[in-house]
């Protein structure tokens, strides 16, 4: 079995990540941001002005921007997954290409009962994921428990 490398992932993934409603306006924006910013390499100033062209769809925009990434190669694409993770943590814990590869895994004896295992983690899942863990999903404008910060 040969290794999901981040640019196949990212193929997986797109249909998912540009789906209505999937990545807001502003979690565009600071991936966007972060990867001008930090990594003006994998994003020029000029890239990164064309993808936050408000005058465009965020859908289009997205979805250019996830082409360039792909062209652009492995280690872009990986960057990508690192600003997501840390913009949009529960969306990133929903990807299809996470899902693929926990399957892989849990057909190790106990660690897929583990990796599965209901947790108060995963009670947020259903949130960013409707439809994905339905038997964790908390009641609607039900508040979040003391702690969790407000988005």
């Amino acid at each position: 079995m040969t290794a999901q490398t981040y640019c196949d992932r990212l193929v997986q993934d797109m249909p998912f990540l540009t789906g209505l409603g999937r990545l807001s306006e502003q979690q565009v924006d600071r991936i966007i941001l972060q990867l001008n910013r930090y990594y003006p390499q994998i994003l020029s100033n000029k890239d990164a002005e064309k993808f936050r062209n408000p005058k465009v769809s965020l859908r289009v925009r997205l979805c250019d921007l996830l082409g360039h990434l792909q062209r652009s190669g492995e280690r872009d694409c990986q960057e990508f997954y690192r600003a997501l993770y840390i913009h949009a943590q529960p969306l990133h814990s929903c990807l299809p290409s996470r899902h693929a590869l926990r399957k892989c895994v849990s057909q190790s004896p106990g660690l897929g009962i583990f990796l599965f295992s209901p947790s108060p983690e995963t009670a947020l899942w259903g949130q960013a994921c409707p439809g994905l863990l339905p038997c964790h999903r908390r009641q609607a404008r039900q508040p979040l428990p003391a702690g969790l910060p407000h988005r």
